[in-house]
């Protein structure tokens, strides 16, 4: 493919600025009877540090440092592919006090991510090993089905999914106080198929089997977890099914702040706080918001935390390199030049809007 120089990028901007066209992402409403692609789904499977005794036991211990910036770097992977990546990933930031530091593939990092070519061909899963376990891996998380044609919710869901387990994450389905009612059987026939070709006793690992209460960090059992697995409602004996959940839910939102308290990069300070309901009962330390402040209760009352907040507007150019003459460019690749984001077309270049936008 021949470079495209800067002249050729303004010109092919202006032919194709007005036809633009913007993929909203749209705020699904989970049903207990939705049924979208459940049995066609892609899955991923949790991985361990092999030198770690016991997985339950040392969830706690996977956790990163409250405030800490977790470096990632790409091993391999097309410049869409990884901008997608990266545009999905800070969806953590907005409720954990963490941060992602976007490094150079030959620098060191805490999370290193491969896509299916080169040396991962074979690999056609998706996976990443659990919290800090990713310390101690060369390939700590995978997207063995990512390509130019992979939709945005398909890598909105996959992508904050996978960071996850990479924040410490286990599986909703297999949270100590899930009660899923599983038809066995249908669930052993169906995984014993491709494309997972799972055991029986891989399906019990993946899907089955919870984790103790007393040595996991957990909330309520959240049906529209990111986190969970997408069930058809014949693998349940009594047809309850569980969507694709395709973002955060609320109780992800609330529950990854518990892990990581404290200031985050992202959402608003009421982001995921319930209104005050004179209904209810509040322990101390519970949150709600009230015309437009945010509370908190004490032994003593409520105290007033402040004005609801709105989140800042994530970048666009957020992790996107800036325009090279010299360099060649696929269709997907995205760049940005004199402060706004263009894409790759397979006519020219087409302008996605301003950074800070």
């Amino acid at each position: 493919m021949k470079n495209h120089k800067l002249t050729a990028l303004v010109l092919s901007v202006l032919v194709s600025f007005s036809l633009l066209n913007c993929e909203k992402d749209s705020e699904e409403i989970f049903e207990t009877n939705q049924v979208i692609t459940e049995k066609a789904a892609h899955v991923c499977i949790e991985k361990w540090d092999a030198t770690d005794g016991s997985k339950a036991a040392s969830l706690k211990a996977k956790e990163w440092q409250t405030g800490q910036t977790i470096r990632v770097k790409f091993l391999n992977g097309n410049n869409f592919v990884q901008s997608k990546v990266r545009q999905y990933a800070v969806a953590w930031e907005s409720y954990a006090n963490i941060k992602f530091e976007w490094v150079s593939s030959n620098s060191s990092a805490n999370i290193k991510i491969g896509f299916r070519e080169g040396q991962f061909a074979d690999d056609g899963g998706s996976w990443s090993y659990l919290g800090t376990d990713s310390n101690n891996q060369a390939h700590s998380m995978h997207f063995g089905w990512f390509n130019n044609n992979t939709s945005d919710t398909e890598f909105r869901r996959t992508t904050i999914h996978e960071f996850g387990h990479a924040l410490g994450l286990i599986h909703e389905h297999q949270n100590p106080v899930a009660g899923i009612n599983w038809d066995k059987e249908a669930v052993y026939a169906y995984y014993a198929g491709p494309p997972n070709n799972w055991s029986r006793a891989q399906v019990d690992n993946n899907l089955f089997r919870r984790y103790e209460a007393n040595i996991s960090n957990y909330s309520a059992y959240d049906p529209q977890s990111i986190m969970h697995y997408p069930i058809p409602a014949e693998h349940t004996t009594d047809g309850v099914a569980v969507g694709s959940n395709t973002q955060l839910s609320a109780t992800d939102k609330s529950f990854i702040a518990t892990i990581y308290p404290g200031t985050t990069t992202g959402g608003g300070n009421c982001d995921g706080v319930a209104a005050y309901n004179s209904n209810a009962s509040y322990a101390v330390g519970d949150q709600v918001t009230y015309q437009g402040n945010l509370y908190q209760r004490t032994a003593s009352g409520w105290n007033n935390l402040g004005a609801c907040e709105s989140a800042p507007s994530a970048d666009i150019c957020d992790g996107v390199a800036a325009y090279n003459g010299n360099a060649s460019y696929a269709v997907g690749d995205q760049v940005t030049y004199q402060g706004t984001l263009y894409e790759r077309t397979a006519s020219g270049w087409n302008n996605l809007g301003a950074c800070g936008s």
